[in-house]
């Protein structure tokens, strides 16, 4: 799916007034909204302005790869829900299809690369 496309034509809105302590809020895009493949961009920046400069080069680096990270992590009974970029970290965060579950693929980047580090919390220090 063309992710990259269609970031761009939906934009980023604010989700929230709340900062973290690195004074960064979260910004979200609702892709494909309304149909079977919907899914969440998540991102935090201080302001619109530094997602523009910091965190666009990212995304329009590590978009057009998701399908083939997806593939590449096999066969699964879950939908990609959400892309969340969080400090140095990719989270590709899934929902079951069959039973309530969710979780999240991390990756960090390696150069131009992003490496899969396995299932966990996108959100942790660690």
């Amino acid at each position: 799916m063309d992710y990259l496309a269609e970031l761009r034509h939906r934009g980023f809105s604010q989700a929230d007034d709340g900062r973290d302590p690195e004074g960064r809020v979260q910004f979200d895009s609702d892709l494909y909204a309304g149909t079977s493949s919907e899914l969440t961009v998540q991102v935090y920046a201080a302001d619109l302005q530094a997602l523009q400069r910091e965190i666009m080069p990212t995304l329009e680096a590590v978009l057009p790869m998701i399908d083939n990270m997806v593939d590449a992590l096999g066969e699964m009974d879950a939908d990609l829900a959400q892309i969340i970029l969080f400090r140095e970290r990719l989270g590709l965060h899934f929902w079951s299809r069959g039973i309530n579950n969710e979780f999240t693929a991390v990756y960090v980047r390696n150069d131009a690369r992003w490496i899969f580090q396995g299932f966990g919390e996108i959100f942790s220090d660690d």
